[in-house]
């Protein structure tokens, strides 16, 4: 059983919540409407030259990436072809787009895009992505959010690493070890599990929005849009920290997975920032 914020109960529903990649979903379109017929011609073209490149070029870092686990952003390109991007909120068929000139120096990839924010199809694009290779797995993240990945790597949830544009051939391919990300993310992605406790539960408004205080805060290495996690053998649940000081936090719970009654952020309970084993990845 699964428990949201718009419903009592889901059945094989899953919550995949995290601001660490939060600029991609800041789309205009969020009713999807489709992309016009001469972007789509624009698609098909950009996407079968790229294709094309890849396929007679030995670059690794070149090809095709998505991010997202149900409705996924693709991203592709080539050195000459440049890029192309493309995804929606709620439908397969694409309503956000965007292409656009790269340029691939000292394993920074610069983006161009050539739609403009203003667009009704406009397709969010970070224009700088640096190339980090995890074992066999590559993936292309946006420059100011290495420390974002950093956390999402530290805390072992599937459910946090895909929203990071993943090379798709990978998919598959090993992942062992720690990505090769700079010198100065090394104690975040082998710290131990930081382990806050709750101090404060606001009784009213609605469930999902009510403030949860923590007794740790930036001192204690925590960040904003940073995810926790609970669990016990009747189920699991995430909270994401919403506001930061230096020794406390205010966070906020974004799913449940389970049946217990006592799936309940209250005052005392411990959460973790390492999945726990054996928990549902919501």
């Amino acid at each position: 059983m699964f428990v949201s914020k718009s419903s009592k109960i889901f059945v094989s529903s899953i919550i995949s919540l995290c601001l660490f990649s939060s600029q991609f979903f800041a789309q205009n379109n969020k009713y999807d409407e489709p992309i016009s017929e001469e972007h789509y011609k624009i698609l098909e073209k950009r996407k079968e030259l790229i294709q094309q490149e890849v396929s007679s070029d030995k670059n690794e870092w070149i090809g095709t990436y998505t991010q997202g686990d149900h409705h996924p952003t693709v991203f592709m390109w080539s050195a000459n072809q440049g890029f192309l991007t493309w995804g929606s909120h709620h439908t397969f068929f694409p309503s956000r787009i965007n292409f656009g000139k790269t340029e691939f120096l000292n394993n920074r990839l610069t983006t161009k895009p050539e739609i403009k924010k203003e667009h009704l199809n406009f397709q969010y694009i970070p224009t700088e992505l640096t190339a980090i290779k995890w074992d066999e797995q590559h993936f292309l993240i946006p420059s100011d959010e290495l420390i974002n990945f950093a956390y999402a790597v530290h805390s072992g949830a599937d459910s946090q690493i895909v929203e990071y544009l993943a090379k798709s051939e990978d998919y598959q391919k090993s992942r062992k070890g720690l990505p090769n990300l700079p010198k100065e993310y090394e104690p975040i992605l082998t710290m131990k599990a930081i382990r806050p406790k709750v101090i404060a539960v606001e009784k009213k408004g609605d469930f999902y929005e009510r403030k949860i205080t923590f007794n740790l805060g930036h001192a204690s290495k925590l960040i904003e849009g940073m995810i926790f996690y609970y669990g016990n053998s009747s189920g699991s649940m995430k909270i994401m920290i919403a506001d930061l000081q230096e020794n406390s936090s205010k966070a906020k719970l974004i799913g449940i997975a389970g049946t217990g009654k006592n799936l309940t952020p209250r005052v005392g309970l411990r959460f973790t920032s390492k999945i726990p084993i054996g928990a549902f990845d919501l």
